[in-house]
């Protein structure tokens, strides 16, 4: 998956294409690999993570450890913004519930296509979720968007793992240059 780059003064690549990349990505292939985009002023790179750890502090590890690398690397000046892809499961949140089951552990989660971004320079974060939709042979036959309730829209969005790329790419570029 490679999204195309526009001529502009601004960042390059807009959330709503790497949307519609990841999307297509799903629908053909009928899975996604974890993808990093990383859009520096000089570059755009896209990595994928073939063995995601099994503990969130485990992914923050490896997500600071990853903005590091692409600092040293040098083929990032200037981080722009970066882009996560992946898949997940979802629990719906229930009084029946009990509060310590893992969403993969929950039989009634849902399969979703996790797609967020942190634009660096203005501190904005985006996150979009689609339910997947498989029929009895595992096609993928739809993705429908799961919306954020109602009196939740204007909350800020929190990306712990893009926010430990962000933070380890930053100390890394700051010593590189010190």
């Amino acid at each position: 998956m490679t999204p195309e780059r526009k001529e502009q003064e601004q960042d390059c690549l807009s959330f709503e294409e790497v949307i519609l990349k990841a999307k297509e990505t799903m629908l053909r292939d009928r899975e996604l690999l974890p993808t990093m985009i990383i859009e520096g002023s000089n570059d755009l790179i896209v990595g994928k993570i073939p063995d995601m750890p099994a503990t969130h502090g485990e992914r923050m590890e490896l997500m600071y450890f990853l903005g590091e690398a692409a600092a040293k690397s040098g083929r990032v000046d200037q981080l722009q913004q970066v882009f996560l892809l992946s898949e997940g499961w979802m629990s719906m949140a229930s009084e029946n519930k009990q509060a310590e089951l893992r969403p993969s552990q929950d039989p009634d989660r849902r399969e979703v296509l996790i797609i967020s971004s942190f634009q660096v320079r203005r501190r904005q974060k985006q996150l979009k979720l689609f339910e997947i939709l498989r029929s009895s042979n595992e096609q993928v036959v739809s993705l429908r968007e799961i919306f954020p309730d109602e009196d939740k829209k204007d909350e800020t969005v929190e990306i712990p793992l893009l926010e430990a790329f962000v933070r380890g790419f930053q100390l890394a570029f700051r010593t590189k240059f010190n």
